[in-house]
């Protein structure tokens, strides 16, 4: 898939995302980046990873802190790719993981999104 098709595909899903997440993200101008691959650091052999949270959470920002990189979402084609061939069951794995990458961005770790199935 070209990097313009899943630019596509994201967008897309994005439409997707319950009024209140994009709401969130507009507000707090979070963007979400359609990127090629996982960076090499953050592979795991046994594991996909399909979005990242980069920034400080909602609730750790101080007004003394000074962010290093922009807060966003980051969404990885290739695992993607490998995990769902089919296009409809991608563009709802999207979603899915947009509104876990929000989870984190308040605060919530791996283990309570889990416990709520995001």
């Amino acid at each position: 898939m070209k990097p313009s098709e899943f630019e596509e595909i994201v967008a897309k899903a994005l439409r997707g995302v319950p009024r209140r997440f994009r709401d969130i993200l507009e507000r707090e101008g979070i963007p979400v980046l359609a990127r090629s691959r996982v960076p090499r650091p953050l592979r795991e052999k046994d594991r996909l990873l399909f979005g990242l949270f980069v920034g400080v959470p909602y609730t750790e920002r101080s007004t003394f802190d000074l962010e290093m990189e922009p807060t966003r979402i980051e969404l990885y084609r290739e695992s993607f790719e490998e995990a769902f061939p089919d296009r409809t069951e991608m563009e709802a794995e999207i979603v899915k993981t947009v509104i876990h990458e929000i989870g984190h961005y308040f605060g919530f770790s791996e283990q309570e999104l889990e416990r709520h199935d995001l």
